[in-house]
């Protein structure tokens, strides 16, 4: 393959993060070239204005500068005299998260969506990157991983040329560069790379083998995996702290804690909680390469990167994708099916405590990700539906309904899968299927449950799945599931940050006793009913309390102490309780474990 677009990427500067790319094209015209970088990476639904991080850029042919003019905040124009150009440009890549460029002394995270400039009209052409090794001396033994295939001769593993078909396959293929730990494993003769960097005690061996277990159960999900999947990485970055993932084509950028990762020499075959939440992660970002990655909204055909572009169909392709993610441990055996409902149960208190789960729908959350989801602040507790979350809970919802009608939900998406995985899924695509199926009344309640900002109504429909639902009252905000003794508990209608010396509002629902009070997000409450607050006083107190008494309230808001008058309240009852109706009745298509990996 013939690269008509070349770029050149050199590590200049660890210990300033710096990063320095060369551009060469060869004008297939007269007319001007306009470059530009991607404002917002896919799968990630925000405005991140990567050209910030622009330093400097100039450009330049055989008789020398050329002038650049920088036409907007993410695009430059340029007049050439049609031979080669070259342009040089500096980036500063200190983003901790797995959307950007981060450089230090151990790792270099290398997105090509923030890194690589676009040449307008020349986006379909043949594309390839030339990464040199650092020359600092931390760096020397470093190698690098990318599902990039690679140029002849550059080596496994090594730093050199790497080719991708066009601009887009490009972008959609991070790098990762450093001293990493590298396992192998194989799903249906196709090899699955797991990075692990940095040094850790850990057992390697165990993560590959449940990863494995986990992508042959999302494999089986499809029923096959795609056609033109010829390798996938687990691209796993490893810090003292972050949590995060990212899909792409053939691999997924993931950050996790040293401490999620598996401990070494250990009997106990139950999944820690950290452990647990790193192979959700795995999961959920694998089963974006079929869902996200090659069937996506029709909207998203092709993707615009340099403004928002707006769909109101998150709510299937991450709700479904964060329904099937936990399943998958479940249906591959990794977790019991006490573990499994506890999971589950917590998905379903988290939408349902909310009072946004009757303020916002699924598809409103959806078309507003840009402005209101990556945005969330102390308000979203009030305002913002969870299209993850929630869309989660349609599709467990629509699971147990098609399992009635005798189908079940990887059937659906088969369907799915097979229609439009060239144009993209319409909107609607879910229900014109389901009235396919003469099944019309379920379209008309799916287009309820997305369409009207009211709570999915699980408990009538997931006893098909040998299930039943009912609520507790919380004993604590971070109470979300298992069985507790509330009875006598109140509830101050707020979310909060305890101390020793105070306890600081953090969000308040609206209608909740906090809230009829008059107290806001960043009061500090130093005493109720006289007795002083603190992190151990509290629950004590709420547990003692009179309902429906007022109660006198000292705080400070700000620099200002204040009084107010407070009556609680019993808390409604949000937590969710799952029992399986019969030790057999849990749902057939995923109850057995996966073994055939």
């Amino acid at each position: 393959m013939k690269a008509f677009i070349q770029y050149q990427l050199r590590c200049v500067d660890i210990a300033a993060h710096l990063i320095e790319m060369e551009l060469t094209i060869q004008p297939q015209d007269n007319g001007p070239l306009l470059l530009q970088l991607p404002a917002w990476i896919p799968g990630s639904y925000m405005i991140r204005d990567f050209a910030r991080n622009i330093l400097w850029l100039t450009a330049s042919d055989q008789q020398g500068p050329l002038p650049v003019e920088k036409v907007d905040k993410q695009s430059w124009q340029l007049v050439h005299r049609n031979q080669s150009v070259q342009i040089r440009y500096q980036l500063y890549a200190f983003d901790r998260s797995v959307r950007a460029a981060y450089l230090d002394d151990e790792v270099a995270v290398l997105n090509p969506a923030c890194l690589c400039l676009s040449v307008a009209g020349y986006e379909q052409l043949p594309h390839c990157l030339k990464v040199h090794a650092p020359t600092d001396a931390d760096a020397a033994d470093w190698r690098l991983a990318t599902a990039l295939p690679a140029a002849d001769d550059t080596p496994w593993l090594g730093f050199g040329t790497y080719l991708a078909r066009h601009y887009q396959h490009l972008i959609d293929s991070p790098l990762l560069a450093g001293r990493f730990q590298l396992s192998e494993f194989h799903i249906d003769d196709v090899p699955h790379y797991l990075v692990v960097t940095g040094r850790n005690l850990f057992d390697a061996s165990r993560f590959t083998a449940d990863l494995a277990r986990i992508c042959q159960q999302q494999r089986n999900v499809f029923g096959a995996l795609p056609e033109d999947l010829t390798a996938y990485w687990f691209l796993t970055w490893v810090t003292d702290s972050g949590f995060g993932g990212l899909e792409h084509l053939d691999s997924t950028l993931l950050l996790c804690s040293r401490f999620d990762l598996p401990a070494v020499q250990t009997d106990n075959a139950e999944l820690s909680e950290g452990y647990q939440t790193l192979l959700s992660l795995c999961s959920h970002e694998y089963f974006h390469t079929w869902w996200v990655k090659r069937l996506k909204p029709a909207e998203f055909h092709p993707y615009q990167l340099t403004q928002e572009q707006y769909s109101r169909q998150l709510w299937i392709y991450e709700g479904f994708t964060s329904y099937f993610d936990d399943l998958a441990l479940y249906s591959s055996g990794l977790q019991s099916t006490e573990r499994y409902l506890k999971t589950l149960e917590k998905t379903i208190s988290r939408v349902t405590r909310n009072p946004s789960d009757t303020v916002q729908s699924l598809e409103d959350s959806s078309f507003d990700a840009w402005t209101k989801f990556y945005k969330q602040d102390e308000n979203a507790v009030n305002a913002i539906a969870s299209y993850y979350a929630k869309g989660a809970l349609v599709a467990l919802c629509l699971d147990a309904a098609l399992t009635a009608k005798g189908r079940n939900l990887p059937e659906l998406m088969q369907q799915l899968w097979l229609k439009h995985l060239t144009t993209g899924t319409p909107p609607g695509a879910i229900a014109e299927q389901l009235v396919e199926w003469q099944l019309p009344e379920l379209a008309t309640q799916l287009n309820h449950w997305v369409q009207e900002a009211e709570p999915i109504p699980l408990a009538d429909y997931i006893p098909a799945l040998g299930l039943t639902l009912n609520w507790r009252q919380p004993t604590s905000p971070d109470d979300l599931n298992g069985t507790a003794e509330s009875e006598g508990n109140v509830w101050l209608g707020a979310q909060y940050q305890s101390s020793e010396h105070s306890i600081k509002l953090t969000a308040v629902y609206h209608k909740g006793p906090a809230h009829q009070a008059g107290l806001m997000v960043g009061d500090e409450l130093l005493a109720l009913d006289g007795y002083r607050l603190t992190t151990s006083s509290l629950p004590e107190l709420l547990k003692r309390l009179p309902v429906q008494q007022p109660l006198t309230l000292q705080l400070f808001r700000r620099d200002r102490l204040l009084e107010r008058h407070i009556t609680l309240s019993a808390p409604p009852a949000t937590v969710a309780q799952l029992r399986m109706t019969a030790e057999d009745a849990l749902h057939p298509w995923w109850a057995t474990p996966v073994t055939d990996h």
